[in-house]
């Protein structure tokens, strides 16, 4: 396909002193990491901590392969930047926080209507309770936690890692995910560890990427390290 031979031209073609500055380049997304890095590692050595939280917009889920509609999609992550920005706010911080927008699939069996698409935003934010609580309260309100009217998904989890190098990757991932799933006699799901997507879904989702772009997906929130 044209467009995907154009996109591997791109990737082909990035050079040091001629960055392609596309998402899915390994290098460029590499050295993005790095300066990141750089600037956050002394706000992550002085704070009382920080700690990963990823927020699940089980409301927003979709059954299709979703956010091929680019313009669409910057509609909807910019509503939803808007919508963490006030939560924040509300909460009483003013920063830093940072973290980027992605897409997890929850597979229950190969039958497409049993395919969920769920947005989701892994941040890096003060680990403070009352903060982290009060994030979790939000994103439950009005049958937040439900993905339908049978299915929980909790809609606020912790990322469990303790390195500041890897909870900073975490946050700055935006690569989309597959997650074998299932249900237990509760109704909440239960699932296996997420799996990069392959073939024919990871092809559509870096061009998708790359067509978005970090200034899209990625979420900041108050005075950023400098």
């Amino acid at each position: 396909y044209p467009t995907y031979e154009a996109l591997a031209q791109k990737l082909k073609q990035c050079r040091n002193e001629a960055p392609c500055k596309s998402l899915v380049c390994p290098h460029c997304r590499r050295e993005r990491m790095l300066t990141l890095f750089a600037l956050w590692e002394p706000v992550l050595a002085a704070d009382e901590g920080y700690a990963g939280v990823t927020l699940f917009f089980n409301h927003d889920k979709q059954t299709r392969l979703p956010w091929q509609n680019t313009e669409v999609a910057s509609e909807y992550i910019h509503r939803t930047k808007q919508r963490v920005s006030r939560v924040l706010n509300r909460l009483g911080y003013s920063g830093p926080v940072i973290g980027t927008f992605s897409l997890a699939r929850y597979m229950f069996d190969e039958q497409e209507e049993s395919i969920f698409w769920v947005p989701q935003l892994c941040l890096l934010l003060p680990n403070d309770s009352g903060l982290i609580n009060g994030l979790k309260d939000h994103m439950s309100r009005g049958g937040g936690a439900y993905i339908d009217s049978r299915i929980i998904n909790i809609p606020l989890t912790r990322v469990r890692v303790k390195n500041s190098v890897r909870m900073l990757s975490c946050a700055l991932d935006s690569a989309w995910y597959s997650v074998e799933s299932e249900l237990n006699d509760e109704q909440v799901l239960v699932k296996s560890a997420p799996v990069l997507l392959k073939g024919k879904a990871l092809a559509k989702s870096l061009l998708v990427l790359d067509t978005l772009g970090p200034g899209v997906i990625s979420f900041t929130y108050g005075k950023q390290p400098k």
